[in-house]
């Protein structure tokens, strides 16, 4: 997401929250689909990745589930960069 802010031109905060970043890239006036607002809930994963131990533990469901939303957003994303 931040590489597409970035080929958007757009300042974006140090962040991690997927929800914020993807709010910039719409008031681009860029349409973001509903798979791809499912990252938003991805925003745990990054904080539980630097402070381990703060959440519970993710099961191989929500792994996979993680795994596929992340996929989709970088083909979304190498699609709006690639337009650009």
């Amino acid at each position: 997401m931040k590489g597409v802010l970035i080929a958007l031109r757009v300042r974006f905060p140090y962040t991690h929250d997927l929800a914020e970043l993807l709010s910039l890239i719409e008031q681009t006036g860029q349409i973001i689909p509903d798979q791809i607002r499912e990252a938003a809930k991805l925003s745990d994963y990054a904080v539980e990745a630097r402070y381990p131990g703060l959440a519970e533990p993710v099961s191989r469901e929500e792994y996979k589930e993680a795994v596929t939303v992340a996929e989709l957003v970088i083909s979304w994303a190498e699609g709006v960069i690639g337009s650009e």
